[in-house]
């Protein structure tokens, strides 16, 4: 088992890139929290195709690890940084700064997956300059703050 990590700041998670490592270190996972975890496992498989991995439950806290994967099984085999998702005793995080950054490789399909599992957007769509990068932001059920991001197409 990977040990999981509470981030503080901005946190990102970019499948192509965060396997590898820069003196040693590299992104193990990203934790944000629910009231509801489970409710939020189910938003991030729906929204984005993640598989639970890891599920723990004691008197003080559930966590469900997420990943990606064709499969449940071979998201348990995927080496890349998982999604944490910790219990929390209300989702009231106005002054919470941190979100996840995923890649994606078709921003408006992904978008629509977001709205289609009850998230919102915060910031439809743009354009980041002209680097051919696409970004949106968004929120998701429990009130998390992720963005999307779409790289430029060769």
């Amino acid at each position: 088992m990977r040990m999981t990590r509470s981030l503080a700041a901005l946190l990102i998670v970019m499948p192509p890139l965060s396997s590898v490592a820069f003196a040693n270190a590299a992104i193990n996972g990203v934790r944000i929290g629910a009231q509801d975890v489970a409710a939020l496992a189910r938003f991030y498989q729906t929204a984005l195709g993640m598989h639970e991995v890891q599920r723990m439950q004691n008197p003080q806290f559930t966590q469900i690890l997420l990943d990606f994967g064709a499969t449940p099984e071979a998201a348990r085999a995927n080496p890349g940084p998982e999604l944490v998702l910790r219990s929390r005793p209300s989702d009231d995080i106005a002054h919470d700064m941190g979100h996840v950054v995923f890649t994606v490789n078709d921003l408006d399909a992904a978008v629509k997956a977001v709205r289609d599992a009850g998230g919102r957007i915060e910031r439809e769509p743009f354009a980041l300059g002209n680097t051919g990068t696409r970004i949106a932001l968004a929120v998701d059920t429990a009130g998390n703050h992720f963005e999307l991001i779409q790289p430029a197409r060769p």
